[in-house]
């Protein structure tokens, strides 16, 4: 029978954690020798619970980088073909990635998700489905937002910019490059009523996109505007659609 102290341990999670945490850290240090990395707004992520964080996508680097930006791991999905190859696919599922099938609806993939959550984990996406060019931001798809209503996780928003420099499309090895990351005030997505639930889960998911902009402008300098101002105080943004609420507290 086992000890309390050995309940839940496997020689699985423990070569798990030894990977990720000693990696992280030294990750990490690279992150600031190299990328001279700055992290805003940590305080908007939970020390504990669930949370989803939406970022913007513009680098194959973008989830090393959003991992660091957070102290507590970061559980992400990541298109089925990177698991093709057996000792890559055990590499990834080392530091909490899993697969999903981009082709069409993954109904396992949104199980995992929403287990996670359920179980107080963090889960990162990219709103947008793939990377963009850097110059401006693309449409989110409707994932996000229907994970958000399912789960009642708070969704918070970030930006990052300085990845596409750091490594970009068509290169394998980073260069040092500045690196930058802003979280906002979290939101979340209030119930959903009967006959209403498409829309509004479309209409947060752009929600979530209106605010990764926001945080955009915050980064680049613009401190005066409304929208950044609006994230600074946390303020309800007034083009929120009903059924979407900033969480206070």
């Amino acid at each position: 029978m086992k000890s309390a102290f050995f309940q839940g341990f496997s020689a699985g999670s423990a070569i798990q954690r030894a990977v990720y945490w000693s990696s992280r850290w030294i990750c990490f240090g690279l992150s600031k020798i190299l990328f001279a990395l700055r992290v805003e707004g940590g305080e908007h992520i939970p020390a504990s619970g669930a949370a989803i964080i939406a970022a913007n996508h513009v680098s194959y680097f973008d989830p090393v980088i959003v991992a660091l930006a957070v102290r507590r791991p970061v559980h992400f999905m990541a298109k089925g073909e990177l698991f093709r190859f057996r000792p890559f696919g055990w590499l990834l599922r080392q530091y909490f990635v899993f697969p999903v099938d981009r082709k069409g609806s993954d109904v396992q993939a949104m199980k995992r998700a929403l287990r996670l959550l359920a179980e107080g984990e963090i889960l990162a996406m990219f709103p947008e489905g793939t990377r963009g060019d850097g110059s401006r931001l693309g449409p989110a798809k409707p994932g996000i937002g229907l994970i958000a209503a399912r789960s009642g996780a708070p969704v918070i928003p970030a930006f990052h910019r300085g990845t596409e420099k750091a490594l970009p499309r068509g290169t394998w090895i980073p260069r040092p490059y500045p690196i930058s990351v802003r979280f906002g005030p979290p939101l979340r997505f209030a119930e959903v009523q009967a006959g209403e639930g498409h829309g509004r889960v479309f209409g947060f998911s752009q929600t979530i996109m209106g605010r990764i902009a926001a945080l955009h402008t915050c980064l680049e300098g613009g401190a005066g505007t409304s929208d950044c101002r609006n994230e600074i105080a946390g303020g309800v943004v007034s083009t929120d659609p009903p059924g979407i609420r900033e969480q206070r507290g």
